[in-house]
């Protein structure tokens, strides 16, 4: 081999060398902020079946998260003539469009790195107002105090949306599971016709997603019932959670 061939050879390997390195990093990169968006993504499930329940249980039978739901005991309050309870569930939904509004306009044209961070957190403050107004306020149906404590926590909800949408992993969209449910069902039920026993990772991710949504209803729903006031920290701590693990990513990334 002469010199000039073999310097050509030298060269290809080091830039082969360099391209396995830059997409060995890159995958490292890639896995390290999936690892961590998917924390996130079941922190904020787990929030969004704790407001659930707080706002059903406390507030007077509304969901300050399920649009679904509400829509549908909205539907049922005006036909009962309940007028507290609808007026409620209006405060509810609009709080929610009102959320998802900001959240669109406060991420507009930025990153999704900056745009998590600004989303999750306002989420953070709207949540950590919600409960410390909490424990000074009634939380009787009808009462100025309770509506606000529904608006605040339908807005946080909302925004929670649009952070689902910027997380954009399998489909889950971390505050109405119906969709995600179904995608479980026919996920599982695809895999046992074809005989087959693994499951994918969106499948997977769906899953933990659902069961974290119902264990932050459940710990909500015993707190409720024993009537613990602390219930309102459930969701606060788990999106203070999520913001720091997010932020705490994205300044790793950028060092």
């Amino acid at each position: 081999m002469n010199k000039k061939k073999q310097k050509n050879f030298f060269s290809l390997g080091h830039g082969v060398a360099s391209l396995s390195f830059a997409c060995g990093l890159h995958y490292k990169v890639a896995e390290r902020a999936s690892n961590h968006l998917e924390f996130v993504l079941i922190l904020t499930a787990f929030a969004a079946g704790s407001v659930d329940i707080i706002s059903f249980a406390k507030l007077g039978g509304i969901f300050a998260s399920a649009m679904t739901g509400n829509l549908a005991l909205l539907g049922l309050y005006v036909a009962r003539g309940s007028v507290l309870s609808a007026i409620s569930s209006l405060i509810a939904l609009f709080g929610f469009i009102a959320g998802v509004s900001m959240g669109t306009a406060l991420t507009r044209d930025r990153v999704n790195q900056t745009a998590m961070t600004v989303l999750l957190g306002a989420q953070t403050i709207l949540l950590f107002a919600a409960a410390v107004l909490w424990f000074f306020v009634s939380h009787r149906n009808g009462n100025l105090s309770a509506d606000l404590l529904i608006l605040i926590l339908a807005i946080a909800m909302g925004l929670q949306g649009v952070v689902g949408k910027k997380i954009n992993l399998s489909n889950i969209p971390t505050i109405v599971f119906t969709s995600t449910l179904t995608n479980i069902v026919t996920a599982v039920t695809d895999n046992l016709v074809r005989g087959k026993i693994t499951l994918s990772t969106d499948t997977r991710r769906q899953i933990v997603s659902f069961c974290l949504y119902f264990a932050g209803a459940l710990f909500a729903g015993l707190l409720c019932f024993f009537n613990f006031s602390i219930v309102i920290i459930l969701p606060l701590t788990a999106i203070a959670a999520a913001f720091a693990i997010h932020f705490q990513s994205t300044a790793s990334s950028s060092a």
